[in-house]
């Protein structure tokens, strides 16, 4: 029997559970009264991950992030399908990439709310390879399709255009985050959690721009299942 599926619906599950889990924690922070009252996109009071961690944030936090890990494995999986139905190449590159993201990404959060330095090392660990990996696969999917040049569709050339000023944001996010620290200032703490909370988000909306791209494209998945 063959299945056909609509894998733009992983991809905005992939842009939404990761901003649900984010906001959720830190929302049940400050319910719970362990939480800073702040906006952290602007004033920084808060890590995603220290909000995460404190009182019963991190539930919510570890049971989204969990099931995210494996639908980014799938989407990615997805992304190096469509690529290669546009460009007729394999991007099998991508698709490892991504899937090394995820497994770190559940690294971060399963030693998430663990004490001690080693502890300690594995969060960053996880979590750094997790944004280098996945950043690195969206930088590939992007270069991809702007390869394809005139031939794609109007609005696939403007999401495409937003992906990619996001991307140069990336870039100036994290350079000033290294210029701040190596400065010494007194906010460094205060402007590296303003640029992490930016930065995960503009993360996050990749997924739902590829949905858009997805669905304008009218992309489907032939899966076969034995009966």
């Amino acid at each position: 029997m063959e299945v056909f599926i609509r894998p733009f619906h992983f991809a905005w599950i992939v842009c939404l559970l990761p901003i649900i889990a984010a906001h959720g924690a830190f929302f049940i922070g400050l319910w719970q009264g362990v939480a800073n009252e702040c906006i952290p996109y602007f004033e920084g009071c808060t890590s995603i991950s220290r909000a995460a961690r404190n009182g019963d944030a991190i539930f919510l936090f570890r049971g989204l992030m969990m099931p995210t890990a494996a639908f980014l494995i799938i989407f990615w999986y997805l992304q190096s399908v469509w690529l290669k139905e546009l460009t007729h190449k394999s991007h099998i590159t991508i698709f490892v990439l991504g899937t090394i993201g995820a497994v770190f990404l559940v690294l971060y959060a399963d030693f998430l709310g663990t004490e001690g330095d080693f502890y300690e090392f594995m969060r960053r660990y996880g979590i750094t390879l997790y944004f280098a990996m996945t950043i690195l696969a969206q930088m590939l999917s992007i270069r991809s399709l702007q390869k394809l040049g005139n031939s794609l569709d109007r609005k696939i050339k403007r999401y495409l255009t937003i992906q990619f000023t996001m991307m140069v944001l990336y870039w100036v996010l994290g350079i000033a985050n290294v210029v701040i620290k190596a400065t010494g200032v007194s906010w460094a703490d205060q402007s590296e959690n303003i640029i992490e909370w930016n930065f995960a988000l503009l993360m996050s909306l990749y997924f739902g721009l590829t949905a858009m791209m997805w669905k304008r494209t009218d992309f489907e998945f032939q899966l076969s299942i034995k009966r």
